[in-house]
């Protein structure tokens, strides 16, 4: 069986552990031992200058009090290098679990933003080069241009959202707040989503009509061409996408519902982390970073805003993102 960095370190930590544990008992037996000699020549040496049994009686209680006394300092002090010990080994070996999923999370994440790097250029590359080779008609050009267009989008997004991240992870992500139509926003960025993200599904909108909101429209359009995205990555082709904007008493609502495949109730919390994906990315499907929900918390967060994941009944997910009205 071979093992990477992460898990040679591991187990040569639980070596150290068992070499230590090993080398307490022996350490806690020689104490006893020596403390028993100890006690045993400090008695024969009381009772070889005595002579009265009332005197030999009172010296032997005494020796063996303070014996009593040693043993139970030694069991102390075992206790509290036990307790310190233990606390040290579940922490260091809790940080060693959290470096082994970082790692196999961050060959993931390569694994698989290697993937989606290669696949729009590698696209776009075959796109030009066939309007180079070939005389193709006006209608025919046109077609591969939108197509080599979807790609770069796509590239775009997959750049932008690595930006993001990084800005995140590193507290530099500022907001550059603004009051806007929310609704008037919504429906425009609908309907430019409908021909590249969500081609392949049919979208359903139910938008409140003139929600004012105050705040940043690049942040707002990350969180929805996200979760939208989400939403189309993990459905079927074809399926509906449901997308809702409600002005609600002191909050200003999104909602989105697909019906695909669903989030696990073990997975609930965890979606939200950077690079967390159910599964091997080397046998996933299905393509995707990692990112895009750890991006659209911190940003619904920074807004000072909430989001909640549950299921869509009987199949699906529902994601509902509020945020305070003006």
């Amino acid at each position: 069986m071979q093992f990477n960095k992460s898990g040679k370190a591991l187990l040569q930590f639980y070596l150290l552990v068992l070499y230590i544990a090993l080398q307490f008992i022996w350490w806690a037996y020689m104490m006893t031992i020596l403390n028993r000699e100890v006690h045993d020549l400090k008695l024969k040496l009381e009772l070889s200058t005595l002579k009265s049994s009332d005197e030999i009686s009172r010296a032997h209680i005494e020796l063996n009090d303070r014996l009593h006394k040693k043993w139970l300092m030694i069991a102390g002090e075992g206790s509290v290098f036990v307790i310190i010990l233990g606390l040290g080994i579940f922490r260091t070996h809790h940080t060693f679990k959290k470096e082994m999923e970082l790692s196999r999370q961050q060959k993931n994440f390569m694994l698989s933003v290697t993937h989606e790097l290669k696949s729009p250029i590698a696209a776009t590359r075959l796109q030009i080069e066939t309007l180079i080779r070939h005389q193709l008609p006006q209608a025919k050009q046109e077609i591969i241009l939108k197509q080599a267009l979807q790609e770069t989008e796509r590239l775009d997004m997959l750049v932008e959202k690595l930006l993001i991240a990084n800005n995140i992870e590193s507290s530099l992500y500022t907001l550059n707040k603004e009051q806007f139509n929310l609704s008037e926003w919504s429906k425009e960025i609908i309907a430019r989503l409908n021909n590249s993200l969500l081609k392949n599904h049919t979208v359903i909108t139910d938008i409140d009509d003139d929600i004012l909101i105050h705040a940043d429209p690049m942040a707002l359009t990350s969180i929805v061409t996200n979760l939208l995205d989400n939403a189309a990555k993990y459905s079927k082709i074809g399926s509906p996408i449901v997308f809702s904007l409600k002005n609600e008493r002191n909050h200003i609502t999104l909602q989105f519902k697909d019906e695909g495949i669903g989030i696990v109730e073990t997975d609930k919390n965890m979606i939200f982390n950077k690079f967390y994906r159910s599964g091997n990315e080397e046998t996933r499907k299905t393509k995707g970073t990692g990112l895009g929900l750890y991006i659209v918390k911190n940003l619904v967060l920074l807004h000072r805003g909430q989001i909640d994941v549950k299921p869509n009944m009987p199949q699906g997910t529902i994601f509902t993102v509020k945020f305070n009205s003006i």
